[in-house]
């Protein structure tokens, strides 16, 4: 069952930087629990950080035993309280936020499954999962403790469990889970975990952690476009297994007519789905879509539009037919789709596009993959987007994909400087590793509150996908998303329409552009700070963006009605040499309205009133 501290004697072992506590036998929870003199030992440290305010823990587990350890919970963080209020105090992971508190651990009134299951789970996982990043925060607008695992771009991050005790609801055991078996004879290093206490939001307390991603993480620089635009479209040209042209939602031919469409909205990225036989290899146009030459003189015309053209390419999963080519035995995986189906996604009698997953390490199919998406950059097409990019790889080594992918992107680069890689990024950890080589994710991404990877990471852009909600545009522009419009026409899939057959998100999209060219600067060289500017919450949508000596919040009113919405900032926290500033008040168009000065440390102020939908935006500059 359990080896833990408790039945275990320790000894204490204090230096001039900190402590260590070892322990020379974890005490088992049973008798018996061990052969006979057998040990697994273990030893904490807990050591001033250099910068004057984390404290970094660290642990080794030695197992000397016959048997091999399964899991280990390290950092195991026990009695933790919600100090700003149930309501108020968040648990904040790289892309999501949850509230640990605010609900009973239990409902009220049921009988579920004998066992209680107490502990939530938050596995790691690739991005639009909450546990994307080593980091948690746990805190309020007030303050709270940052935490985060110093082992960037390293395979197998641990799980995150919590659990609130019958016993004491009113706290939360906090836990890392280790799932990497220790055999006998072996040992364990955990790797340095850095415990920040800060003031104020999240983004105080990921300053650490943020200090160290820019020393490990890859430097280069994004096609100008992604880097700058507002988003990208996507359009599903044609449904799968569809041999009818007139079914057709796009054809090569059309897509001239799409980007000129998108550019009019400020979107100069389109995404082709459904323009080729998906998990196959090589990637073969639909001839019922036009001629191979149709679409290549598309994707040129395109450019010279200023649009530029990625097809979506789903190769990490292969039909069953081509299964023993690459020495893996036939699969399940089927992602059919078409509307007069039932039911309309995979049903059961639907075989013929059934597939097996292939390792992105397979040698075979590396090769393959290769000599496909070749062909199609030297013929002309240079950008690519990737269903499902797994970045696996083993230990010590550049994931296989990446690796594959750097050269892909030198031979595209030599087509089109400013050809783009993009892909559904699926593997835990990836974040750390696919910014090296994707421009901008393709994930199915709602919008969701992923301020901390924001605040990281420059690249891969993150996506949110946008159908028709002008609420959602403007969030996703306020936090620096890169939005996926995915129009539909009603009754049709996503992708089926153009941007401007839908009309509420044209024009918040219009909007949204206008206002990131104007502030640009802030998106593309400042950092994402979420609400975290803010000393208290506010009744709407407030984000904020620091850039040197300047800080720009913009406030959206996603309340059902009309409100001036007030705004309290400690200026102190972000501008430590705090001066005479300047403030700009902008409305939703960009128009500046009025101009404000002040010296105090405590700014507050309030917006004109803001119907729903309506943006506001505060430039604070010191002078």
């Amino acid at each position: 069952m359990r080896l833990g501290c408790r039945n275990a004697r320790a000894s204490v072992v204090e230096n001039s930087t900190g402590v260590s506590i070892e322990w020379k036998q974890l005490g088992p929870s049973r008798p018996n629990l061990l052969p006979g003199g057998a040990e697994v030992s273990a030893r904490v440290t807990i050591r001033a950080a250099p910068d004057g305010r984390s404290v970094i823990f660290t642990a080794q587990l030695r197992n000397h035993s016959a048997l091999p350890v399964p899991q280990i919970l390290f950092p195991d963080l026990a009695g933790l309280r919600p100090f700003h209020g149930a309501a108020q105090t968040e648990l904040r992971f790289g892309g999501a936020v949850v509230k640990p508190f605010e609900r009973p651990p239990q409902p009220e009134h049921t009988a579920p499954f004998y066992a209680r299951r107490p502990w939530t789970e938050y596995p790691p996982n690739g991005y639009q999962h909450p546990n994307t990043l080593r980091w948690i925060d746990l805190g309020s607008l007030r303050g709270g403790l940052s935490l985060f695992q110093k082992r960037w771009g390293t395979d197998y991050p641990p799980k995150i469990m919590t659990l609130r005790p019958e016993t004491d609801p009113s706290s939360l055991r906090l836990a890392w889970e280790h799932s990497t078996a220790v055999r006998p004879g072996e040992t364990w290093e955990s790797g340095e975990f850095w415990l920040t206490p800060h003031a104020g939001g999240w983004a105080k307390g990921i300053e650490v952690y943020r200090q160290y991603v820019e020393q490990v993480s890859v430097k280069r620089e994004l096609p100008v476009h992604v880097r700058d635009g507002v988003g990208f479209q996507t359009i599903w040209m044609i449904e799968a297994l569809e041999p009818d042209p007139a079914r057709a939602a796009f054809r090569y031919a059309d897509l001239p007519r799409v980007a000129r469409d998108a550019k009019e909205h400020g979107i100069d990225e389109l995404v082709l789905w459904g323009w080729s036989d998906p998990f196959t290899l090589p990637q073969k146009h639909l001839p019922q879509l036009g001629s191979r030459e149709e679409l290549l003189t598309a994707v040129r015309r395109c450019r010279e539009l200023g649009v530029n053209v990625a097809p979506f390419v789903s190769i990490q999963t292969v039909l069953n037919r081509d299964a023993e080519r690459y020495h893996v035995p036939p699969g399940t995986s089927s992602y059919t789709y078409h509307s007069e189906l039932i039911p309309t996604f995979n049903p059961y009698y639907m075989k013929i596009i059934d597939g097996a997953w292939v390792d992105s390490d397979n040698p075979v199919w590396l090769q393959d993959a290769w000599t496909a998406m070749s062909e199609w950059i030297d013929a002309g097409a240079p950008s690519l987007s990737y269903d499902q990019f797994s970045s696996k790889s083993a230990p010590g080594q550049k994931p296989a994909m990446v690796a594959m992918t750097e050269r892909l992107r030198a031979r595209a680069r030599a087509v089109d400087p400013q050809s783009t890689f993009s892909g559904e990024s699926i593997t835990p950890g990836s974040l750390e590793r696919d910014g090296g080589v994707l421009d901008y994710t393709w994930n199915w991404a709602d919008y969701n509150d992923s301020g901390p990877a924001l605040n990281l990471l420059r690249y891969p852009r993150l996506n949110c996908n946008v159908q028709d909600s002008p609420l959602v545009v403007k969030q996703c522009f306020s936090d620096g998303l890169y939005l996926n419009l995915l129009a539909k026409k009603p009754g049709q899939a996503n992708g089926s329409a153009l941007i401007s057959e839908v009309p509420p998100v044209a024009r918040a999209l219009k909007q949204a552009a206008a206002r990131r060219r104007q502030f640009l600067e802030y998106f593309t060289k400042g950092t994402f700070l979420g609400n975290s500017a803010l000393l208290e919450p506010a009744p709407a949508f407030v984000r904020s963006h620091l850039l040197g000596g300047r800080l720009l919040l913009i406030v959206l009113n996603d309340q059902g009605s009309p409100q001036a919405v007030p705004l309290h900032v400690d200026l102190g926290m972000w501008f430590p040499a705090l001066r005479p500033y300047r403030v700009k008040l902008y409305d939703g168009e960009g128009r500046l309205t009025a101009t404000f000065h002040g010296a105090e440390r405590f700014w507050s102020a309030a917006t004109p009133k803001l119907e729903p939908l309506d943006l506001a935006f505060f430039e604070i500059e010191m002078e």
